[in-house]
């Protein structure tokens, strides 16, 4: 009793203090700050001064200062609490870089005004209170950026005083709460994150699916921009990463679904759709304004939800369109798609109409969701939706897409295996003539083919000739013609006879396909006899043989005409195909006709080599035959 009484003495004689907690209003060693303090707009460094006198100042309630403006702010306040508990702590629950804490006169350690950048949202922070006699005066020096009144946030949560134990067990609870709402969410962008990971190594496996390199980067768009912006609301991230890495990844990750699902798709991107993905980023212009305070916060929110609105809701649309055309697999997308933008519109809307016009009701979709004991964002949510949706799609994408590679590479390894057998393993001797053959496969397995035949009257027959199309298909074509031919060169045939069988022997098989076919039948005495079936003209020295062209083999039945030539002695004939006429260089030109005609002076080898360096995009089979001069013998 006689130390209340001292108590109340000393609070009566000393006009200037502001209303302290008595000795018995403590509970559980722990008492609210919230009211009687003196506050006061502007800045002097003379505030922070203990015997400074502030009864001319208005008194507020921190808890009720409101959303906080870009202004300088100071906040006073008067403790007395006796000598008997001289050691007490001092618990703030404030914005991290937004305050400056005076005791007694003296700065504390620990808080600082911050720039816009190191600004974050409120945290605890805990401060040692020693004085003899049990006296404090508490002086608060506040300012806080645009960029954090943005948010609509106060400055302060509670303040609270304490002995150390209690305010230690008090820190715990509200650290506690405010990291326990942030776990689930980071749990679950992390596995976003893990999912664009695996997203990117199925891009690797199958690189041609161009979805899975999209959906990736989507995925860790997404759980990126969340696993800062959810520790930025939590205050343990400042409030610059929000504005300057998180929200402008909503525009990035937008962009990378729409991508995504026309590449699923199978689907080209129109005019629309680009100048919308270029108009996703136009928001961005906004964000040093908003980050300045020139620009409504609230505004760029809504235009935010907006803009990301036609993603939402269209891309669904259109996969329904293309699902009801025939594309199955769009259909397995329809529900997902939905999910992601859809749920961050809603949230932007929520804030914004809420802020702005004050509907309360709009608040809601603010509101964690309960699912179990935990409390989820609508957006992690949607995600979480998404991701289990798309991974079951995807898990059944990737397994009929290997099939088919499988399929594909085992058609590969069996074309490869048949190609060899289109070409001689080694060219056979031809008396009285050198003869030189240069053949270079494209990566995909084409249907180049070249022969050299004896033939009864001591003639040699030399056929030239590419299949349409790749793959098994081509090279069994291929096969199938190089058999024929064979069977037909041993029955002494002319070469217009040889096609038009040949042709025959095609159009029976009925396999859709055609054969570009150069046939040259060469005697001792340098007398060439050609038929064309749609082939390159050979050259001669340089010059282009003028033979009379016929339709492709297996497109009609036809009759072939012929064209004789002489050569002498040491002239150069030149078959080539027309991977060397085509190949082309990265800049889209074409080797040509001019170039392959001065090459044709030049041995099979340098030919292909030189289309080859150019740039190949198909087949290069070159042979050249060049006639023995008199007296010499190969």
């Amino acid at each position: 009793m006689h130390r209340c009484a001292l108590l109340w003495l000393l609070l009566l004689s000393a006009p200037v203090l502001s209303a302290a907690p008595e000795l018995t209003q403590w509970r559980s060693g722990l008492i609210e700050l919230d009211e009687g303090w003196r506050a006061h707009a502007g800045d002097n460094p003379a505030w922070a001064a203990a015997e400074f006198d502030d009864r001319a100042w208005p008194s507020t309630n921190v808890e009720n200062l409101g959303p906080v403006t870009p202004e300088w702010h100071w906040l006073r306040k008067r403790i007395i609490v006796g000598p008997e508990y001289e050691d007490v702590r001092l618990l703030i629950s404030g914005g991290d870089g937004t305050y400056e804490l005076y005791v007694n006169g003296t700065r504390m350690e620990g808080p600082r005004i911050k720039s816009s950048f190191g600004v974050s949202r409120p945290t605890e922070r805990v401060f040692d209170l020693n004085d003899p006699r049990g006296e404090f005066v508490i002086a608060l020096r506040t300012y806080a950026p645009p960029n954090y009144s943005a948010y609509h946030l106060p400055l302060f949560l509670s303040i609270t005083l304490g002995q150390p134990t209690a305010i230690e067990y008090e820190r715990q609870a509200l650290e506690s709460e405010r990291m326990y709402a942030v776990l689930p969410s980071i749990a679950i962008n992390l596995l976003l994150c893990a999912g664009g990971l695996v997203g990117l190594a199925l891009y690797r496996s199958q690189s041609a699916q161009r979805e899975y390199l999209f959906l990736g980067l989507f995925l860790l768009a997404v759980g990126a921009a969340n696993c800062l912006w959810i520790p930025q609301q939590a205050g343990i991230l400042p409030t610059s990463t929000n504005y300057w890495i998180a929200d402008p990844l909503i525009y990035v990750f937008a962009i990378l679904q729409i991508e995504f699902t026309f590449s699923f798709a199978r689907m080209r991107l129109n005019r629309a759709w680009r100048v919308y993905e270029f108009a996703l980023l136009s928001p961005l212009a906004l964000i040093p304004f908003v980050w300045e305070g020139h620009f409504s916060f609230d505004v760029y929110t809504l235009i935010e939800a907006v803009i990301i609105l036609p993603a939402a809701l269209l891309l669904p649309v259109f996969l329904l369109v293309w699902y009801r055309r025939g594309n199955r697999e769009a259909g397995w997308l329809i529900f997902p798609s939905l999910l992601p933008a859809l749920t961050l519109f809603l949230f932007n809307l929520g804030g914004s109409f809420a802020s702005m016009f004050g509907w309360a009701r709009f608040a809601v979709l603010l509101q964690p969701i309960p699912v179990g004991p935990a409390e989820l964002q609508m957006g992690d949510l949607g995600n979480l939706v998404f991701l289990f949706a798309i991974g079951f799609v995807m898990f059944f994408r990737f397994t009929r897409v290997s099939r088919e590679q499988a399929r594909t590479a085992a058609e590969l390894d069996a074309a490869r295996e048949i190609q060899r057998r289109l070409v001689p393993a080694q060219l056979p001797a031809m008396r009285g003539c050198k003869i030189e053959a240069a053949y270079f496969p494209a990566q995909e397995v084409g249907g180049d083919f070249y022969q050299i035949l004896d033939q009864p009257d001591g003639t040699s027959m030399v056929v030239i000739g590419d299949v349409s199309g790749k793959g098994l298909k081509a090279a069994m074509t291929g096969t199938l013609a190089i058999g024929a031919l064979r069977a037909l060169a041993a029955e002494g045939l002319r070469p217009s006879e040889l096609l038009s069988l040949l042709n025959r022997e095609l159009l029976r098989g009925g396999d859709g396909g055609f054969i570009t076919c150069l046939c040259v039948q060469l005697s001792r005495a340098g007398i060439l006899t050609l038929a064309n079936a749609g082939h390159l003209a050979p050259y001669v020295n340089g010059c282009e043989v003028e033979c009379i062209p016929g339709l492709p083999l297996g497109i009609a039945e036809t009759e072939y005409a012929e064209t004789t030539v002489r050569i002498a002695p040491g002239d150069r004939l030149t078959l080539l195909s027309d991977g060397v006429v085509e190949a082309r260089n990265k800049k889209g030109e074409l080797f040509g006709f001019e170039r392959t005609q001065t090459l044709s002076r030049e041995p099979a080898e340098q030919i292909a080599r030189a289309a080859q360096a150019f740039g190949q995009d198909d087949d290069i089979t070159v042979l050249t035959v060049v006639l023995a001069p008199a007296g010499v013998s190969w």
